[in-house]
């Protein structure tokens, strides 16, 4: 192969490969949030901290990490308290509803290094759970 023709062969791939990174990288960005994934009319539980209320409802999803990508701080580990419409004190973190018991606990309540889920009244987990059944499925094949 001429000198001429290798030169705009390696050009070409060189070419192809910068645009194949920037494509990737573009496609798998997330843009600074992490919330683009999520639709609005997704709801989950919520529950106020303050004792003299305890309010329990749902909120768009949507809503709810739009407000930690607005609010979080880098140097806190802990997710900051959105307002209640009941007491109206900032006093709103994420809960789970149990589905077996019905309890609504703050999600977390069984502590660290177990699952965010696991019910404080009956032990339930669903996360636990499916886990259990897609490695049952693993194993049977």
């Amino acid at each position: 192969m001429e000198e001429g023709k290798k030169k705009a062969l390696m050009i070409g791939i060189i070419v192809v490969c910068i645009v194949a990174a920037v494509a990737i990288t573009i496609k798998t960005r997330t843009g600074g949030s992490g919330t683009a994934s999520i639709k609005h009319g997704e709801l989950m539980w919520v529950k106020c901290s303050n004792p003299g209320c305890g309010a329990e409802y749902q909120i768009d999803k949507k809503d709810y990490f739009d407000f930690l990508d607005r609010h979080m701080d880098d140097d806190i580990d802990t997710e900051p308290p959105m307002t209640c419409k009941e007491c109206g004190k900032e006093s709103i973190y994420r809960a789970v509803k149990c589905e077996k018991c019905g309890l609504i606990f703050f999600s977390g309540a069984a502590g660290p290094g177990d699952f965010a889920d696991r019910c404080p009244e009956c032990s339930y987990s669903k996360e636990e759970t499916k886990r259990k059944e897609a490695a049952a499925r693993r194993r049977a094949r």
